[in-house]
């Protein structure tokens, strides 16, 4: 008998909070604490660093989110938005 993976099971529970998971991404990316509401250029993300963003965002959800929808939307809050969004469609 096999027992399942608890990075398997993290890893399903923390994509059903789309807000831990885009956080969880941004702070990778970024290397330091990011509010909600804070703006990715005032971090001073460069566009490889946003690009990386949404490949991993890609990575979890699907092709949900693109550079451009990114530069659009350029705060945790909003790619939440964008992937809740884009997610139920």
């Amino acid at each position: 008998m096999t027992l399942p993976n608890p990075t398997d099971q993290a890893e399903k529970s923390e994509n059903a909070d789309p807000a831990a998971v885009v956080r969880e991404i941004v702070v990778g990316v970024a290397g330091v604490e990011v509010r909600p509401d804070e703006s990715f250029f005032d971090l001073g993300l460069d566009s490889i660093q946003l690009m990386q963003i949404c490949n991993d965002i890609n990575e979890r959800y699907g092709e949900v989110i693109d550079l451009f929808l990114l530069f659009e939307n350029p705060t945790i809050n909003d790619c939440v938005a964008v992937v809740a969004s884009r997610s139920a469609s």
